[in-house]
């Protein structure tokens, strides 16, 4: 018995030992557990938090990208409110035929592709001072030959006819300024290089907005001046009267004051008015300029030197209404007066008379010499966004007027004699069209557009030194945005 007691309680002992180590090993068990979860959060919140920072990390990319196109957007907001960008431009074919006063024509008439570039300037600096500005290009595809004729130097022409290069123009610049906007006649200042082209009524073949102030018929060219208009509103309803004077021919040297010569002065007056009632828009203007001491600029001209040739006069009346019954229509007349002062340049070196002055070819000549135009046109807009139109003009033989610098190749509204036009357009969008259209000159005296030298009736025995008919069949594509 005593033995059994023995075994009972060295079993009893062995199992409670060997309890106490199974539980001391769960203990130790549990708490590795504890231990490796404890990690695992650790772990676990490392992996959220570097999820957070990423998070954070794109959200501060995206705002830092969206910020950037805010200030962006900003900062062009902020140019564009100081300055506004237009952009117009021109591509044009003209396939001329020429025939000479003797019937002959020339060997080869190859087609003429040009490109115009104008870049549009407006801005509004405050509300009663504005700012408008144009910067052109305008060339002969692929030609880069200097044209060094007499006429090329004119200012009038920079920007407006093809110099043979890319070269940018300052076209236009100048600043209105209300000076008393709130007084019972307004008046603005209109100060720098002027809107003195692409004025009405060409628009209306253009299929475009007025883009210019004074008659096409008498003015079509850069020009610096000074303009005043006084609005007449408040007396003669949708009534404005204008004062110009600017100097279009400066013969000092290199910005000198002194010269041989004087500088041409012109100074005019403009009235314009509407109705109410006729077509959507509509346009009447009067006006009479003066040009004095007339200047014959001899570049090109071997020998000679710049001179007077005396004083020129313009006048005219014009009215245009657009969009009567899907008609336009136009009217220009106008009459011009040369007073030649009797000197003459001598220009045999260009292949012309050796007295040559302000259409006379006679030293000491002082007769005055009058002219006159008419230009006339219509146009009839389809509902499809088609266009057909014709024009006419017809000049004298003294016929003469500042349109030295037109779009036109051929610059038609100088002719001294007969010009017709007839065309198709097509509107591609409110910004663009593409036209169509056939010029037929038949020219009755000789220096249609030139101020120097009396013309004479153009007869066969002439020959090939004079230009009898010019046809243009042209293809235009503008675009004014």
């Amino acid at each position: 018995m005593k033995k059994n007691s023995i075994l009972i309680s060295i079993a009893t002992a062995a199992i409670l030992s060997s309890s106490a180590c199974g539980s001391d090993l769960d203990a130790r068990i549990a708490k590795l557990e504890q231990m490796v979860l404890a990690q695992q959060q650790i772990i676990n919140d490392l992996k959220k938090d570097s999820l957070q920072k990423k998070e954070m990390t794109d959200t501060l990319e995206s705002d830092f990208e969206e910020l950037d196109e805010r200030l962006e957007t900003v900062e062009t907001k902020s140019l564009t409110d100081k300055i506004q960008l237009g952009l117009g431009m021109r591509v044009e074919a003209n396939s001329v035929n020429t025939t000479y006063a003797d019937g002959s024509n020339p060997a080869v008439e190859d087609t003429i592709w040009r490109t115009k570039l104008n870049i549009n300037m407006k801005a509004k600096i405050d509300e009663n001072l504005k700012f408008t500005g144009r910067l052109s290009s305008y060339k002969n595809w692929g030609d880069s030959n200097t044209d060094t004729s007499a006429y090329a130097t004119i200012d009038s022409r920079q920007g407006r006819t093809p110099d043979n290069s890319s070269a940018i123009y300052l076209e236009r610049a100048y600043l209105d300024w209300s000076m008393n906007p709130k007084s019972y006649i307004p008046v603005t200042m209109t100060l720098g290089r002027q809107p003195s082209s692409d004025g009405p009524s060409y628009q209306i073949k253009e299929g475009m907005t007025r883009k210019g102030t004074y008659d096409a018929l008498a003015f079509d060219g850069a020009a610096d001046g000074i303009v005043f208009t006084a609005n007449l509103n408040k007396m003669i309803q949708s009534t404005s009267a204008r004062i110009a004077y600017g100097t279009p021919s400066n013969t000092s040297n290199n910005g000198s004051a002194t010269s041989t010569v004087e500088d041409t002065k012109v100074t005019g007056i403009f009235v314009d008015t509407s109705f109410d009632g006729i077509g959507s828009d509509n346009l009447v203007q009067v006006y009479h300029v003066m040009a004095k001491d007339f200047n014959a600029d001899s570049s090109g001209v071997s020998g000679a030197n710049d001179i007077n040739v005396g004083d020129f006069d313009v006048s005219g009346l014009m009215f245009e209404v657009s969009d009567l019954n899907n008609f336009d229509f136009f009217v220009h007349y106008a009459r011009s007066l040369a007073k030649p002062n009797g000197k003459t340049m001598d220009m045999s070196t260009m292949g012309g008379s050796p007295t040559t002055g302000l259409l006379t070819s006679s030293a000491n000549d002082t007769d005055d010499k009058s002219g006159h135009a008419i230009w006339l046109g219509a146009r009839y807009n389809f509902v499809n966004d088609w266009s057909v139109g014709a024009e006419y003009n017809k000049g004298s033989q003294n016929w003469f007027s500042f349109t030295y610098a037109p779009n036109d190749p051929l610059n038609k509204l100088s002719t001294r004699g007969t010009a017709t036009e007839v065309y198709v357009s097509k509107a591609i969008n409110k910004y663009a069209n593409i036209r169509l259209g056939y010029v037929d000159i038949d020219y009755d005296y000789t220096g249609s557009g030139q101020h120097l030298g009396t013309p004479m009736a153009i007869t066969s025995a002439l020959g090939t030194n004079v230009i009898k008919e010019k046809q243009n069949t042209y293809l235009t594509f503008n675009v004014l945005f």
